[in-house]
């Protein structure tokens, strides 16, 4: 359905914007959820490593560079879900304004 600028009110974009939000939040919640499980699973492993190392048999330090990446993933999922929580705050702001 195309519509075209004249037809589409500033408030029917916004409410267009926040129906979208709808969706787009839960699917940013799911991701830093991803990331959580993920880091978890990498502290786990590490810890295993590290009991391996202590007791003198053979281990791996390179969960190390694995656990910087994830910790690097679980900060965007974070800052895009913060993002979006912002800004569906603002959308609302703006239509309560209106009201």
């Amino acid at each position: 359905m195309a519509t075209t600028n004249e037809t589409q009110t500033p408030e029917t974009t916004i409410r267009a914007e926040l129906a979208k939000l709808e969706w787009m939040i839960p699917d940013a919640k799911r991701d830093l959820a991803k990331a959580a499980e993920r880091l978890a699973a990498r502290g786990i492993a590490a810890v295993k490593e590290c009991h391996a190392m202590i007791a003198e048999e053979p281990c791996s330090m390179g969960w190390t560079e694995f656990a910087e990446q994830d910790a690097r993933h679980a900060n965007e999922a974070k800052a895009k879900l913060t993002a979006l929580f912002e800004r569906r705050q603002l959308l609302q702001y703006l239509i309560d304004e209106n009201d």
